[in-house]
């Protein structure tokens, strides 16, 4: 139920702790020493370091020292790279990717602006409509390529139907089927 401390998760983990310390009426001594369990990698290797000499710690201090040592500090670069070179992955959807590419869009295109700069909506709308139909799997893409769409919902639509004409045409191997090879190598 609570997660591995890493150094790419802290706030999820503290957050975790938290809650379910909550719900377990943990004292912040007790979510001390769990947390300390729950060390790996990194953030163990800081903690053996800096933090298990310090003989008055306290779970505010240690959750203090954790969090401002692997704070994840995002530039614009970094979140345009993610979001420049992302790729459905294998066994995800259509639905799926274009909810992770409108994130990251958002994240890289909103989350990084200052004094007042602006990116023209139309700009950012072309921007997530191309990287979109650039990050899908190659048998999606190419027909959505030759459709056309002007934007980004319908590019969706029409990769969410090739997708789901795709499994139709696809046989399902978990099931039985009344074919004759299928019918023969259950007899045998």
């Amino acid at each position: 139920m609570i997660p591995s401390l890493t150094d790419r998760n802290t706030a999820e983990f503290f957050s975790t702790l938290e809650w379910v310390g909550s719900l377990g009426n943990w004292s912040k001594p007790q979510m001390l020493v769990i947390a300390k369990l729950k060390l790996e990698g990194r953030v163990r290797q800081f903690f053996e370091a800096s933090l298990a000499t310090v003989s008055d710690i306290n779970y505010d201090k240690f959750k203090e020292a954790i969090v401002n040592n692997f704070r994840e500090e995002k530039s614009f670069s970094f979140d345009f790279a993610k979001f420049s070179s992302a790729h459905q992955m294998e066994q995800e959807s259509v639905k799926d990717f274009s909810v992770r590419i409108e994130g990251l869009a958002h994240r890289c295109l909103n989350n990084h602006l200052e004094n007042g700069e602006n990116i023209s909506d139309s700009f950012r709308a072309r921007l997530l409509l191309s990287q979109f139909v650039s990050g899908l799997k190659q048998s999606i893409k190419a027909q959505v390529v030759v459709a056309n769409p002007s934007d980004f919902k319908t590019a969706v639509e029409i990769a969410d139907r090739i997708q789901t004409s795709q499994s139709i045409l696809t046989p399902n191997i978990n099931s039985l089927s009344d074919s004759t090879h299928i019918t023969d190598f259950v007899k045998n």
